[in-house]
């Protein structure tokens, strides 16, 4: 098949040499006044302090949210390392990039989402369009003319093109971002290793990044008053909307051999090995029952942060996501690049130390009756219709892992679907943001993986001689609940859901929970955030602060489940 003609190879091939430096590069005029902003920005900063930049911020109008807590994360007079700010002064306006500026959606790139490309051909595309990817957010984020490696990332004046990111990802002190670099705490991650250990306890801490297309969605929900405005109907990004997002590891070198050489970040951070609140014996809640969650102000005394206790965090992992309509059966590209200093040992520019490790736009989903398992059949030698994985990094990442196969830095995901170090052995980068939903008025919402409830699990065989029993891939026994077998649970999960679309709840006449919106009792669908697990999260977060104003600050607590953002 001819996937490309000349001038198409030698316009991306220029695109990829100009990008190489992540330096910007002369305009006639700053971005901002460039006509596809349409006059909304009359500076480059982007930062205007309407929400909460980090937990704890001592901004006068926020400290009533951390009332009463013991304060770790609030800089000193003389600290002079740069402080996180929130870049939240998000288009009102649909902001849309000329392709030029977005040579991904080069018609070249049309073979890649063709089922009937060859793998080989599939595999350079998918190369070549997640490099292009990457070099368009590092453009003006890292060091380069007019910046300093210490600030990498500060987006308040970015002068290629503005960047933004969520907010109230603040209220909750164990995961609120931290004031140095604005990272939050993610999942712990627990690593395979061939140090004297054998195991490596670690935590991830990441911050995401919303080009403006992708903010002027950000701006629909989140207003400038400092409020959220919460969608009656599914969410739905538009094409051209680019999201980044590094995650930083707490793991040595030693233990993960393959950090060396990356961007490495001081973060004022909680204990590495994941801190976890213990509650007082004999506590009560406001309504006198037994609390079994540690109140916010246990929380910020038990699981304080510190800059100088604990090693710098370093860049472990980098994921982009991309709305992209040649997705046909989802809408969006999830793509991932992980840390490869040994092969990269010489490269200078450390950001330049990452390698690709897959590129994913569709589930490969089971055909009914069959397992996530075991399907597709053998990827690696016959390869995904929806995805592409570079083997060779996952050779190389665990080449440097223990013998525990499903704790190895390249784990992978469910049937070696696409999930970077960070990720659950048993979902996949679209199994879990597919499930992203508006809490409803309970603050539930779906279970971004089934083994994080009362769920049949995800990815898993029955067992032998057991009609309830199975395994899933990371090696934990579950069990049938709701009489939804195993089979039947992984066509929930691994379903490509469409952009906007309600993550679906129902197989052969049976369902998972259903919402209940107080704005429409009779809604038996999830409100769809569109693959956005963060906006999900700080939706949550906003909501439990305008329902804790009304309590005791002893009654502060959070409901939903900390996990990836």
């Amino acid at each position: 098949m001819n996937i490309s003609n000349s001038s198409t190879v030698k316009a991306a091939a220029l695109v990829l040499s100009a990008l190489a430096s992540y330096s910007v590069t002369a305009k006639a005029e700053p971005w901002y006044k460039q006509s596809m902003y349409k006059g909304q920005y009359t500076e480059l900063n982007t930062c205007t302090q309407t929400y909460p930049s980090y937990w704890q911020d001592p901004n006068p109008k926020f400290t009533k949210m951390w009332e009463g807590q013991t304060i770790s994360n609030v800089p000193t007079t003389l600290w002079d390392e740069g402080i996180f700010a929130l870049s939240d002064k998000y288009p009102r306006e649909l902001v849309i990039e000329p392709k030029k500026n977005q040579p991904w959606y080069d018609a070249k790139f049309d073979a890649l989402f063709d089922e009937s490309t060859p793998q080989r051909e599939k595999s350079k595309l998918a190369k070549e369009y997640i490099k292009l990817v990457y070099a368009y957010g590092l453009e003006g984020n890292i060091a380069g003319k007019g910046r300093v490696a210490s600030r990498d990332f500060d987006t308040c004046e970015n002068k290629y093109r503005p960047w933004f990111h969520i907010p109230f990802q603040t209220y909750d002190p164990l995961s609120g971002r931290e004031y140095i670099r604005g990272l939050t705490r993610e999942a712990p991650v627990t690593f395979s290793v061939q140090d004297s250990s054998g195991t490596d306890a670690s935590t991830m801490w990441a911050v995401g990044f919303y080009n403006a297309t992708a903010a002027y969605t950000l701006g629909e929900v989140w207003q400038e008053d400092g409020t959220a405005k919460l969608p009656k109907k599914g969410v739905r990004f538009h094409e051209g909307a680019v999201i980044i997002k590094p995650l930083f590891n707490t793991s040595t070198i030693a233990q993960i051999p393959v950090l060396a050489g990356l961007p490495s970040w001081n973060a004022n951070i909680s204990d590495p090995a994941y801190c976890e609140c213990k509650v007082a014996p004999g506590s009560k809640d406001k309504d006198g029952n037994e609390r079994k969650e540690c109140n916010f102000i246990e929380e910020s005394k038990q699981c304080k942060r510190n800059s100088q206790a604990w090693d710098d965090v370093k860049l472990l992992q980098f994921d982009v996501a991309v709305r992209d309509d040649r997705a046909k059966d989802t809408g969006w590209v999830y793509g991932t690049f992980v840390a490869d200093g040994q092969r990269k040992a010489k490269v200078k520019n450390p950001w330049e130390k990452m390698t690709w490790l897959g590129l994913m736009w569709g589930n490969d989903t089971p055909a009914k009756g069959h397992l996530a398992f075991n399907t597709p059949v053998n990827p690696r030698e016959k390869g995904f219709s929806e995805a592409v994985i570079n083997w060779s990094l996952v050779d190389e990442l665990n080449k440097y892992s223990g013998s525990a196969m499903t704790r190895q830095v390249g784990h992978l995901g469910c049937n070696n679907r696409l999930n970077g170090p960070a990720d659950n052995t048993n979902s996949s980068c679209m199994s879990c943001h597919g499930t992203a939903s508006l809490p409803d008025s309970e603050r539930n919402t779906p279970l971004m993986i089934s083994q994080f409830g009362e769920q049949t699990p995800e990815c898993a065989v029955p067992l032998i001689n057991s009609d309830t029993l199975g395994k899933d891939r990371g090696g934990d026994t579950g069990e049938i609940h709701d009489g939804i077998n195993f089979a039947q649970i992984d066509s929930l999960y691994f379903a490509n859901t469409g952009a906007g679309e309600s993550f679906n709840i129902r197989v052969d006449g049976k369902s998972l929970a259903q919402p209940h919106y107080d704005f429409a009792p009779d809604k038996k669908e999830w409100i769809s955030l569109d693959y956005s697990m963060q906006l999900s999260i700080s939706l949550q977060q906003w909501l439990e602060w305008v329902e804790n104003q009304q309590l005791d600050p002893n009654d502060h607590v959070l409901k939903d489940f900390r996990g990836r953002n």
